[in-house]
């Protein structure tokens, strides 16, 4: 009797951990997050209104950039999907990820000269933090920006 219940408790318990592991990951965990930014504490209204503005204009200056690279994305996961992918496509995609995220790259790097331009403390934003990023969970892997 004891060593039925002792083989019990351990299968009780494997699949109360695996429970729990499963509802870490399916709820996003924790993950490399994106910022737009940190800025000192001590900026004027006017500072951070100016902040405020490049921010909203890179935002809308990149949607576009943003948009194509997502969908470029998402293209190139369907096609390696296929039983048999092309690999002519999966080239001819990866290249234009490439490319344009080579145009967003710069476009961020402006972003960010001119956010120093306003707060030489600014900071680019990246690191570790909530979100869907590189982390466990349903969304791990590589996303778009």
């Amino acid at each position: 009797m004891k060593k039925h219940f002792f083989s019990r408790m351990i299968v009780v318990g494997a699949a109360v951990m695996l429970m729990g592991f499963a509802a870490n990951a399916f709820a996003g965990g924790m993950g490399q997050g994106r910022g737009m930014g940190t800025a000192s504490s001590n900026l004027t209204e006017d500072q951070i209104k100016q902040m405020e503005t490049e921010r909203n204009a890179f935002q809308t200056a990149t949607q576009g950039l943003r948009q194509q690279l997502s969908e470029k994305k998402q293209a190139l996961q369907t096609e390696l999907a296929k039983q048999s992918p092309d690999a002519a496509t999966c080239s001819t995609l990866r290249k234009e990820i490439s490319d344009l995220q080579a145009q967003f790259d710069q476009k961020r790097l402006t972003h960010i000269l001119e956010m120093k331009k306003i707060d030489p403390n600014f900071a680019d934003g990246r690191g570790t933090g909530m979100g869907h990023g590189k982390g466990p969970g349903p969304f791990g892997g590589n996303q778009a920006n």
